[in-house]
């Protein structure tokens, strides 16, 4: 649909004044594109969290309601200061794909990806931002990357970069204090060049929106913003960033000279690539990001420094367990992943959102986290929602999705939500949560699920 006459004057007043006022041509675009924004939309961030082998579903379940929603699930857990925040979906099935070679579905909704591109590249690419792929990937030695470990297909498959200090170079390059040249996406460049603005040129940008109030225009928030940062203000106001230089990063640092493929530096990886991501979520240098954890054959022994304490191969013995004291194992090693999510990730998260003109909303409510499994359980080895038998008794079992955050106000959070469809119908709930509605995916007709909207 095209803008109606009025907003088309608005935004040719605005080019031609910023050009006039000798501000370059992308910035001045840029400008255009914003003059008659209304500022109520809230910002919606998406990463997606990929940990492999499912969940033993008997240390998952039972759930509670209210605050203690999560109190009696040992994975879960140490999600429960979270619970407002957090929903469970179940009865997800996996579209099509079986066992390990479902993680190359986990995000296209194909086996082997098919003709789709895993979602979080189209989304970004329907956003106009940079898909960011990040990866703990360590693997013994002799061992690597095969053809069912890749987890994100954009065009080709992709595999993620497992330094997190390259990951962290990428996310700040443009703020000072950042390393290398600047990222691809054109919003990073554009506000690296916004903040360049003089003062004369702020003044006459200002003068050129005369018509408008603050409350009716997005620009002259961002004007505003750029202001505020180029004053070297840290609080107040609603900045277009959070951040003037790049953020001290100490768990990233610590990965300095490590070779981050070794096994053993596995959970400091993790909380290098967590603590990034954290940053440039709240910094608005990102604004899609997926992190692999390992891969679906990954045997790491979690027993490297900082981990669980379980001294055994993840893939086998661990996931694959039978016996109580197995999965007992299994639910301690899955747990420990949310633990670091909540200690590196959610932490940061919950603050005031500096992109949102409501002092109300923290990032992590206008962020949607995504956790995902290619498998249900990793015994079962079952990529569907079907029923285990354990003890003698049996347990429904489902593809774990966790979803954090509130989506920007379109999740309603706080529940479990019982749904009856495959990972295909997930993908495209995600892809309308970040306000990009799709009706197919790779051809393939989908419908989202509406009982997760608020």
């Amino acid at each position: 649909m095209d803008p109606p006459r009025s907003a088309l004057q608005l935004r040719r007043r605005t080019l031609l004044r910023a050009l006039g006022l000798g501000i370059a041509a992308p910035v001045a675009t840029w400008m255009a594109r914003f003059a008659d924004a209304e500022p109520s939309t809230r910002p919606v961030r998406l990463l997606t969290i990929y940990i492999p082998h499912g969940w033993p579903i008997e240390h998952v379940e039972p759930f509670g309601a209210g605050p203690a929603l999560l109190g009696n699930s040992t994975v879960l857990a140490p999600l429960a200061p979270y619970a407002a925040k957090t929903t469970v979906v179940r009865g997800v099935s996996m579209n099509g794909a079986s066992n390990h070679g479902a993680i190359r579905a986990t995000l296209t909704g194909f086996p082997d990806g098919g003709a789709a591109d895993s979602i979080d590249g189209s989304i970004a690419d329907a956003l106009g931002v940079t898909a960011h792929v990040l990866g703990a990937v360590p693997y013994d030695k002799g061992a690597g990357f095969g053809a069912d470990s890749f987890l994100v297909k954009h065009g080709a498959w992709v595999r993620p970069t497992e330094d997190p200090r390259a990951a962290a170079d990428d996310f700040f390059a443009s703020l000072p204090g950042g390393q290398g040249s600047p990222p691809t996406s054109s919003d990073a460049a554009l506000r690296a060049r916004a903040l360049a603005l003089t003062e004369r040129e702020l003044e006459g940008m200002h003068a050129a929106l005369a018509d408008l109030t603050a409350e009716q225009t997005k620009l002259a928030l961002h004007l505003e913003a750029v202001r505020h940062l180029k004053a070297g203000g840290g609080g107040g106001g609603t900045p277009l960033l959070s951040c003037d230089e790049r953020p001290v990063l100490p768990a990233v640092d610590a990965t300095a000279g490590l070779d981050v493929l070794d096994p053993a530096n596995f959970g400091l990886v993790l909380d290098g690539h967590l603590e990034a991501i954290a940053a440039a979520l709240v910094c608005g240098t990102a604004q899609v990001v997926t992190l692999q954890n390992m891969y679906v054959n990954a045997g790491l022994n979690f027993g490297f420094a900082g981990g669980p304490g379980i001294a055994k191969g993840h893939h086998d013995p661990v996931s694959h367990s039978w016996d109580a004291a197995g999965r007992s194992e299994f639910a301690t090693c899955q747990r420990w992943f949310y633990e670091r999510i909540v200690a590196k990730l959610l932490s940061t998260l919950d603050q005031p959102d500096p992109a949102d003109t409501d002092p109300t909303h923290t990032v992590l409510d206008n962020t949607l986290i995504y956790v995902c499994s290619e498998v249900s359980d990793g015994a079962n080895h079952n990529s569907d929602a079907s029923e285990v038998w354990l003890d003698g008794a049996p347990h429904a079992t489902y593809l774990p999705a966790v979803l954090i955050g509130g989506a920007g106000g379109w999740l309603a959070p706080g529940r479990v939500v019982d749904v009856s469809g495959t990972n295909l119908d997930l993908l495209a709930t995600l892809s309308a949560a970040m306000g990009v509605p799709v009706d197919a995916i790779g051809g393939q007709s989908v419908q989202i699920f509406e009982e997760l909207q608020a």
